[in-house]
């Protein structure tokens, strides 16, 4: 998914011309008054202040409008009153013009301005030095005048607009001048009928004058000749990209924007880039409507909203999001709320704005918006997962390479639980270059970005890059670190939209609608989500691609698959274990809370359904403080402890991939049917993991009902036990001595030569093997490390065993900093890492 567009500026939200576009000067006359020296801000960076000469003792104000304050002028008598604004030209204003000349801004005349003959605007032809340039109104008709390096006119052109300039009417006026093609317009919109205009060309011969240093004059001409009305947002521009289009698209999409309307109920201006109701006097208006300037839209395949807000649940709110949609910035679509997952229900077109309600309950508090985002989420070139192929994207989310070549494609998922992707490349495919550490790769509609490149050369001389994938929302492990927090009653989607804040994620559907009171002492996002799944229940889902995370009482439906021996499966293996079967389950809560004093005097909960033996264990629920919802989640989870786990191993076909089959689609989650009459198997159960050969799908091995850890090794049958109840220990001594050793490390005896290992300075010995015929082996170098490493993703385990055969011949330590041993980096699920360094000599 690709950021398309994010409003977080303040012209986003009050429609002020753009400070991008202004760099010569930029004068929005927000101030709350005039400096002790009667000068107003320039907000172009320059700091070419702005002065307001003659103003004591006037009607010169600032007066709040739409965009702001705006600056008023001469209203009562201009001929007595004699304001006007100044900024003095330091010799640089006008140096290098460029290829283009911008200015202009907002005006509200009065009858004075418009039905006098002459009324200047904007002037250089006053004061010390030669004029470039005069914009004024003649008898209410816009005028442009052109001057040369010996202050003779080289233009003076009348334009005759399709409507006419009233008293108090709203106009955005601009000159548009190219010196070196000597072409000039003027553009001119009406605010009120929302009517714009651009003059004809206008060619003039001569040079404009490149050496003026007159000043900038605003409102008067010659001490005689004067303005009366309002100036708002002004601005000149040297060397301008924007174009007479690009002027009246800002102006037809700065007409509905009002998060600058000092008179409306939002405020866009009190706090640079944010949104608020619009505060007097310390109360806030219960609700307030923004509607923001227009934002890049044209999206590749579907899109997605995502606002930033901060809210009080249940007090404040920002919502409806609603959207439309134009192409030319005039004709919109009609408006229209975004669907509940954030998809984009207004049509796909040039340009979107958005309009957005702020409410409060309280009007001592106000809910902020701090960005909207748009995201595009291009359509993938493959519709399902069955002979898929990865597809690179570049790093705003577009495709960039499919790679037709990548063979050992495998998708491992699983419900609450991991999801990662792996396949290998020829070293020398074209495509190879595309893939680099942390770049996205897309399969179907899942996101993954890399984690490791492997290169590998196999005994024939075959050279290879593996590649592991991680989902994107593993990055969430590495989130702005969170505080300890408590949750008071709170449903799940509290927690969840603390977890996610900060994050470019978002809440989705949750549909568990339990309630519970806990103190969250993780320290990031994802381990934060993967809490309250455990303790609200329910199945948690990352949608990647539009960034939002449900919780949802079970993820997947009812598919009507079938898988049978000999028509879709190959192999089954089920397992009933009751190995961590409990009947009888205490609880201990925060500072050893139990639930006794409301369970008759009982600190646990019991169900003998399968089993009338008493089998007792401990929960921790250390997080609890309330001792109702310990209880209830107690027993939630003695529903599952006091049943036998049974669960399947299949290594089967999908065979929905061909023509004829499609109704037997399933996916993770999923009930699917089993049958096999050898084994009197008759079941309908749930798809919990998966290892899908996206090339091979006959090759995909399935987990239903519940988790084997290691899909059909050896170690899964013991393994999932020492995970079954967190917190507690079911593993017995006779469990810990009919367990087999698993080594989790691949080609650890060096029997395909350098395969899976990162090396630096190691070779293969073929001589010299202990449990095979080769092994490892390196010869020091002084002042050189050498070293060999391989990352492996073991079970949560409370503890692990390392071990290694190790010889050696002449060994001899050349500095105090010499070392020779086994380092081990350990990084654990809230993303931290420990070091430890096994000695060996």
């Amino acid at each position: 998914m690709a950021l398309k567009t994010i409003l977080n500026k303040q012209t986003d939200f009050t429609g002020e011309f753009p400070v991008e576009y202004a760099k010569s000067g930029l004068w929005r006359f927000n101030d709350v008054s005039v400096d002790e020296y009667g000068y107003l801000a320039d907000s172009s960076g320059l700091d070419r202040k702005i002065e307001l000469v003659n103003y004591l003792g006037t009607t010169a104000s600032l007066l709040s409008g739409q965009k702001g304050r705006q600056i008023r002028i001469n209203i009562n008598n201009p001929a007595t009153e004699k304001t006007y604004l100044k900024v003095a030209n330091d010799g640089t204003f006008f140096s290098e013009m460029g290829e283009r000349i911008l200015v202009g801004g907002w005006m509200i005349p009065t009858t004075y301005s418009v039905g006098n003959t002459y009324c200047p605007v904007l002037n250089t032809r006053y004061g010390p030095g030669q004029p470039i340039f005069y914009l004024s109104l003649f008898a209410g008709r816009p005028r442009i005048m052109l001057y040369n390096a010996s202050g003779s006119l080289i233009l003076d052109q009348t334009t005759t607009p399709p409507f006419s300039l009233i008293n108090g009417g709203v106009y955005f006026i601009c000159t548009v001048i190219e010196p070196n093609n000597k072409n000039a317009w003027i553009v001119l919109g009406d605010k009120t009928s929302g009517t714009s205009w651009v003059s004809p060309t206008y060619s003039f011969t001569g040079t404009l004058n490149p050496s003026c240093t007159a000043d900038i004059i605003m409102g008067m001409h010659a001490d005689a000749y004067w303005y009366a009305g309002r100036f708002d947002d002004w601005f000149f521009d040297m060397d301008s990209s924007l174009s007479t289009d690009d002027l009246i698209d800002y102006f037809n999409g700065s007409l509905l924007t009002n998060g600058g309307d000092m008179g409306g109920a939002v405020d866009a201006l009190s706090v640079p880039g944010v949104v608020s109701l619009r505060e007097t006097e310390g109360v806030y208006p219960t609700e307030g409507t923004l509607y923001t300037a227009p934002a890049t839209c044209n999206l590749s395949g579907t899109g997605r909203v995502s606002v930033t807000s901060e809210y009080i649940s249940g007090v404040t709110a920002v919502e409806p999001i609603e959207t439309s949609t134009s192409d030319d910035l005039v004709h919109w679509s009609d408006w229209a709320a975004i669907a509940l997952d954030g998809k984009l229900v207004s049509p796909n077109k040039a340009y979107i704005r958005f309009r957005v309600t702020l409410t409060t309950v309280d009007t001592s508090k106000t809910p902020r918006i701090i960005d909207i985002r748009l995201y595009d989420i291009p359509k993938s070139p493959y519709e399902r997962i069955g002979f898929a192929r990865p597809v690179v994207l570049d790093s705003n989310g577009a495709w960039e390479a499919v790679l037709e070549n990548a063979y050992n494609i495998v998708v491992t998922s699983e419900i609450n639980g991991e999801d990662t992707l792996s396949f290998m490349i020829p070293y020398r495919d074209n495509k190879r270059g595309f893939i680099d550490s942390e770049k996205k790769i897309q399969i179907v509609n899942d996101i993954y970005k890399v984690r490791t490149l492997t290169d590998t050369k196999d005994s024939e001389g075959n050279l290879a890059t593996e590649v592991y994938a991680e989902a994107e929302f593993y990055d969430l492990t590495f989130s702005v670190r969170k505080e300890e927090h408590k949750f008071d009653a709170e449903t799940a989607e509290v927690s969840m939209a603390y977890a996610l804040e900060g994050t470019e994620w978002s809440v989705g559907t949750v549909n568990v609608r339990t309630k519970r009171t806990w103190t969250s002492t993780e320290k990031n996002a994802l381990s934060i989500l993967r809490t309250v799944a455990d303790l609200h229940g329910g199945d948690l889902v990352f949608d990647c691609p539009n960034r939002l995370v449900h919780l949802l009482t079970v993820y997947g439906t009812d598919s009507g698959a079938l898988f049978a021996y000999k028509k879709n499966m190959k192999s089954i293996k089920r397992v009933v274990d009751t190995r961590s079967l409990v009947t009888r389950l205490y609880a201990i809560g925060s500072e050893g809370l139990t639930f006794a004093d409301i369970n008759g005097g009982k600190a646990y909960v019991e169900d003998y359904t399968y089993s009338s033996d008493i089998r007792i264990s401990t929960l921790d629920c250390s997080s609890f403080t309330n001792p109702y919802q310990m209880k209830e989640y107690t027993e939630m989870r003695l529903a599952q402890y006091s049943k036998p786990n049974i669960s399947y191993v299949l290594n089967a076909m999908d065979l929905s991939v061909l023509t004829g089959y499609e109704h037997e689609a399933w996916s993770l989650g999923d009930y699917v049917h089993v049958e096999d009459k050898d084994l009197g198997l008759s079941v309908t159960t749930r798809v919990i993991r998966r290892e899908y050969n996206l090339q091979e799908p006959w090759n995909t091995v399935l987990e239903l009902s519940t988790t084997l850890k290691n899909l059909g090794s050896s170690a899964s049958q013991w393994d999932n036990v020492a995970d079954s109840l967190e917190g507690t220990s079911m593993v017995t001594n006779n469990d810990i001595r009919e367990m087999v050793p698993f080594n989790l490390l691949r080609n650890s005896r060096a029997d395909d030569g350098m395969a899976y290992w990162v090396n630096s300075g190691f070779e293969v010995d073929g001589d010299n093997g202990v449990s095979g015929t080769t092994s490892f082996k390196a010869m020091g170098v002084a002042n050189m490390t050498k070293s060999m490493a391989q990352t492996i993703y073991p079970a949560n385990r409370s503890s692990y065993t390392l071990s290694a055969q190790i010889a050696s011949e002449n060994l001899e330590k050349l500095s105090s900093d010499s070392q020779v041993g086994i380092e081990v980096v350990i990084e654990y699920e809230d993303g931290t890492t420990e070091t430890r360094f096994i000695d060996l000599y």
